[in-house]
């Protein structure tokens, strides 16, 4: 039976009769040409590379999208939701967020699953508000549509993108069509499989999580300096205390540098990043395993960098042999040792789950997860 995952409600722009739902890691195409799966606007064939079109169905000046991934074909919803149209969505990156034509999106975002999937793609058009035209009360036009969209995952893709000659982004997530058509007798992905697949327990257990120092101790004047956040005038610092609250309590490195000079727009701007960012970063990680963080760039991960979902190798020099032996246990190996410091440089296959301020969180990859880098790594020697 299937079973609801996760759920994000969010409002977006409607523009020229469309919104488009996009993938967060920003690769992926539009469709050329595109064409009309009901409500939907895709490729030829009902597919779409990580950006599906949404066409209004009443021409509203908002959308309030509910989006919904479940772990296998989902039910109908019944009343008030109506069938709009279904594509395949080939998905980059495993998070997708709502955006209106030539509008800047909220910010919000939802977790589909992992990243190099095919994901089932359903919408459902609901209610629409109505109210009096400005100067004719006997006259009415919409200005508020709902909508459901909800995805299942489908299939496995990353073999065709992962397996590419060349790292160019969107030219490797292109390769992620040659999967198609899917056979109609394949298995869908087990969610036992895959931590991204499952939902988070309830009530969720405190985070166990350890920052990586380098090997040799830092001086406390040194970290204090490396880790606080800038100076700013005291107006500026009431403002951004209002604003970010207790986000600043489990903020990976410091603040951005320019921050006092922000406007209110773009402090709450970060402030829903930094919300999303640490929810996704636990959606990631729903059995709470052990986490670090790092600096990104002791991650190494292919096409995409080091974001969430994705999986790579990580580098730690750490003060023995058995440092982080929870979060650096998938293909963990001891690289070199620093007598002198007294360091050891150890290195294991992790999945990042947040990124901000230039440093990552990480978990110890699964077997799954740790099966993607492995390939990649034996193709490229």
């Amino acid at each position: 039976m299937a079973e609801l995952i996760r759920s994000v409600e969010d409002e977006v722009p409607i523009s020229y009769g469309r919104f488009d739902l996009l993938d967060a890691s920003g690769l992926g195409a539009e469709a050329e040409p595109e064409e009309a799966a009901g409500a939907l606007l895709a490729e030829p064939g009902q597919v779409a590379l990580g950006q599906v079109g949404v066409r209004s169905q009443a021409w509203a000046w908002n959308a309030r999208v509910r989006m919904e991934a479940w772990d296998a074909e989902p039910p109908p919803p019944g009343e008030p939701w109506t069938e709009a149209g279904q594509v395949l969505y080939l998905s980059p990156g495993g998070i997708v967020g709502l955006c209106g034509l030539m509008r800047a999106p909220s910010g919000q975002r939802l977790l589909l699953g992992p990243p190099f999937f095919a994901y089932g793609l359903r919408a459902y058009a609901g209610p629409v508000r109505t109210e009096p035209v400005d100067g004719d009360e006997s006259v009415t036009e919409a200005v508020e549509e709902a909508w459901l969209l909800r995805f299942w995952p489908l299939a496995d893709t990353a073999g065709p993108a992962l397996g590419a000659e060349s790292e160019a982004g969107g030219m490797a997530a292109a390769r992620m069509r040659e999967v198609l058509p899917l056979d109609p007798g394949s298995a869908a992905p087990r969610p036992e499989e895959w931590p991204a697949l499952r939902p988070l327990p309830r009530p969720a257990p405190a985070m166990v999580i350890r920052w990586s120092y380098p090997a040799e101790d830092l001086p406390d004047g040194d970290a204090e300096r490396r880790f606080t956040v800038p100076q700013e005038t005291r107006g500026s610092w009431r403002r951004l205390d209002e604003t970010l609250g207790d986000l600043r309590i489990d903020m990976l490195g410091n603040l951005p540098a320019a921050i006092g000079s922000w406007s209110q727009e773009e402090l709450e701007r970060y402030a829903t990043q930094l919300r999303v960012s640490r929810r996704i970063g636990a959606e990631l990680n729903p059995h709470r395993a052990p986490t670090l963080r790092l600096e990104e760039a002791h991650v190494r991960t292919v096409l995409i960098g080091p974001y969430p979902g994705f999986s790579g190798r990580a580098w730690v020099w750490a003060s023995g042999e058995n440092a982080h032996s929870d979060a650096l246990s998938l293909d963990r190996e001891v690289v070199a040792r620093d007598r002198i410091r007294r360091g050891t440089l150890l290195t294991g296959i992790v999945t990042i789950l947040r990124n901000e301020n230039g440093f990552v969180e990480v978990r110890a990859a699964t077997d799954a997860e740790a099966a993607r880098v492995l390939g990649v790594e034996r193709l490229r020697g």
